[in-house]
This record gives structure tokens, C-alpha cells and sequence, in this order.
């Protein structure tokens, strides 16, 4: 009995002791950066993207790296790389912006990693448009509901991004095989 009683407190004060860990951050792309925002474009322009498309935050705890080139239409639309999938449902972009009123619980309070990304479909990973921020690291969140931290208060800053089409497999196929084509034309000629 006393076995029982000692382990259920244990497990009581573990519990405790890791949901103390966790922060919040207010899902927000208009109120982030100390409130400069944060626009997300269509690739290529300087058009916002179109309202009703939805966002997600993935993240780390510590500091990761997942770089976006900007330039490169395959590097904004790939899958963020390391990070978890925090599961915010429901978010949509308004005016190149979005704002959700409800705290997002993170892994930690300390050093944490962000991605933000932007998609048309139902998925991330199912969408025909999509993009990514990049990842941005914040520290000391704070770890009540209220309030929360906004995307890039505390350290680097929650970056613009674009949104881009994702190539079908098949055009990225008939390209590989043009382009392979090419070369073998290329090489009769010189023969």
C-alpha cells in the first residue's frame, strides 16, 4: 500500500515537473517581431498569398538549423527538416497575415526552434502550394497561458516567407529525362 501511495505521488510530481517545462507562443504572424509582423508572398512577387490559406508551427527544443534559400522554389517548398509538427489546426492567412487567439504550448520554456509553414490543401504534405519560413530560434518563453511570447520576441526574428506550386513527380521526371536526352544528343554531335 505505502509502495503504491509513494509511486503515485511520484508520478504526480513528474508530471508536474515537465508541464512546468513547457512555454507558450501566441500563433500570430501580424503581432510577431514586437508587433512588425510577419507578410508571407507568393513566390517570386511581392503579392501576398491568398486568404484562406492555412498555417502550422513546427518545432524543436535547443537550437537546429533548417535553412530557406529564398531563390529556390524547391528549398521553399520542401519539408521542414528535424522538426515536430505541433498539430495547429484551424489557422488561416487573411491579407498575407495570420493571427490564432489561442496559446500554442511548446515542448519547452528554454531554448526552442521554429518553422512556420503556409499550404492550400488539407496537409502540409498534400498541398499543390506551399512554403516555409525557415527555422528561427527563441529563448525564455513563458510558461503560463498568459501571456504568451509572440514568433520572434525573444531572439532571432520570425522570418517573411513565399509560398511556391510544388512540381508533380511526373514534370520533375520528363525533365530528368529531356535533360538526359540532351546529353546523349549532345554527345553523338561531338563524336
Amino acid at each position: 500500500m505505502k509502495k503504491t501511495i509513494i509511486m503515485a505521488v511520484l508520478g504526480l510530481t513528474a508530471s508536474a515537473v515537465s508541464s512546468f517545462g513547457q512555454g507558450t507562443v501566441l500563433f500570430s504572424s501580424y503581432f510577431a517581431n514586437n508587433g512588425g509582423g510577419a507578410y508571407t508572398y507568393n513566390f517570386g512577387t511581392t503579392a501576398a498569398i491568398a486568404d484562406g490559406f492555412h498555417a502550422d508551427l513546427y518545432a524543436i527544443a535547443g537550437a537546429a538549423s533548417d535553412p530557406v534559400n529564398n531563390a529556390l522554389q524547391s528549398s521553399v517548398t520542401a519539408i521542414p527538416v528535424g522538426l515536430t509538427d505541433l498539430g495547429v489546426t484551424g489557422v488561416t492567412y487573411s491579407g498575407g497575415y495570420f493571427t490564432d487567439q489561442n496559446p500554442v504550448i511548446t515542448p519547452t520554456s528554454g531554448q526552442i526552434t521554429f518553422e512556420v509553414v503556409a499550404f492550400n490543401g488539407s496537409t502540409y504534405a498534400n498541398s499543390t502550394i506551399r512554403g516555409r519560413s525557415g527555422s528561427f530560434t527563441m529563448t525564455g518563453l513563458n510558461v503560463s497561458p498568459s501571456p504568451a511570447n509572440n514568433l520572434g520576441d525573444n531572439g532571432q526574428p520570425f522570418p517573411t516567407f513565399y509560398v511556391a506550386p510544388v512540381p508533380e513527380p511526373t514534370t520533375l521526371a520528363l525533365a530528368g529525362l529531356g535533360g538526359l536526352a540532351s546529353l546523349v544528343a549532345l554527345r553523338r554531335k561531338q563524336a
